[in-house]
C-alpha cells in the first residue's frame, strides 16, 4: 500500500514550532521593523510571523508599546561592545553617541521611539549610565547631567532617523540605489535648485552660503553638531 501523499499533515507528524517567548516575539518586530519600519509592527503580524494566535502574545507582552519599547532595547544591545574605560572622555562620548546612531539607523525608523517617550530597558538604561559617568567626569553640574544626558539621546534618535530615511529612499528605488549616497545627492540637487531661484537681495546669507551646499559632508556635518553640543553642554569655548 502506498501512503496517501495528499493527506494533510497531522499534528504528530509536522515538526513542532519552537517555543513562544517573550524574547522570539521581541526579534520578530525587530525583524518586522528592518523590512518595513515602526508602523508595519502589529499584534496580528508578529504572530503570524510566529504562526501563533495574536491573543498569545499578550501572555509576554503587554500591549504594542511595550513591544516596541523592547525592540528598541534590543536594537541597542550592542551600542557599549568596545566601549570600555576611556582615555579621553570626549572621545569616548563621541564615539559612544555616533555608535547608537549607527545602530539605530540599520533597524529603519525604530529610533521614532525613542522620540515619543524616554526608553528606560536595559539597555537604554545602560548607555544612559554610561553618558552621565562621562559627562561627570567631563565636570559638569550635577543639577545639568540629565538634561545633558537627554539632549545626547534625542540628538542621536533624530539623526537616526533621518539617516534611516535616506537609506529607505535608496531601497525603495526612489534614487539609483547602486549610489550609496544618491538619495541625500537627489536631496542635494532639490535644495540647490530652491536656493538658485532666491532672490539675493531677500535671502543674501542662503544665497551667500549656496556653494557650501555641495562641499559639505553627511559625516563631517554630524561630527560637527556632535561637537557643538558636547562643547555647549560641558561650557567649552
Amino acid at each position: 500500500m502506498t501512503p496517501d501523499t495528499n493527506r494533510p499533515d497531522s499534528a504528530r507528524t509536522r515538526p513542532a514550532k519552537p517555543p513562544l517567548s517573550r524574547e522570539a516575539i521581541v526579534q520578530t518586530a525587530l525583524l518586522l521593523i528592518d523590512e518595513s519600519g515602526v508602523d508595519a509592527v502589529s499584534m496580528r503580524k508578529v504572530a503570524t510571523r510566529l504562526d501563533t494566535a495574536a491573543a498569545s502574545l499578550y501572555v509576554y507582552v503587554a500591549d504594542r508599546k511595550d513591544l516596541l519599547e523592547a525592540a528598541y532595547d534590543l536594537a541597542l544591545a550592542n551600542v557599549l561592545v568596545g566601549h570600555g574605560e576611556p582615555a579621553d572622555w570626549r572621545g569616548e562620548l563621541e564615539g559612544l553617541v555616533t555608535d547608537q546612531i549607527h545602530v539605530l539607523a540599520t533597524h529603519d525608523d525604530i529610533a521614532l521611539v525613542a522620540l515619543i517617550e524616554a526608553q528606560v530597558g536595559p539597555n537604554s538604561l545602560a548607555i544612559t549610565e554610561r553618558v552621565l559617568a562621562l559627562l561627570r567626569t567631563a565636570g559638569l553640574a550635577e543639577e545639568s547631567l540629565l538634561a545633558a544626558a537627554d539632549l545626547l539621546d534625542q540628538y542621536a534618535a533624530s539623526t537616526a532617523v533621518e539617516r534611516a530615511s535616506w537609506a529607505r529612499r535608496v531601497r525603495a528605488g526612489a534614487e539609483r540605489a547602486d549610489v550609496p549616497d544618491a538619495s541625500m545627492q537627489a536631496a542635494r540637487d532639490r535644495l540647490g535648485r530652491v536656493y538658485d531661484a532666491l532672490p539675493e537681495t531677500e535671502f543674501p546669507e542662503i544665497r551667500a552660503l549656496r556653494a557650501r551646499l555641495d562641499e559639505s559632508d553627511p559625516d563631517d556635518r554630524h561630527r560637527w553638531k556632535l561637537g557643538a553640543i558636547i562643547a555647549g553642554i560641558t561650557g567649552e569655548s
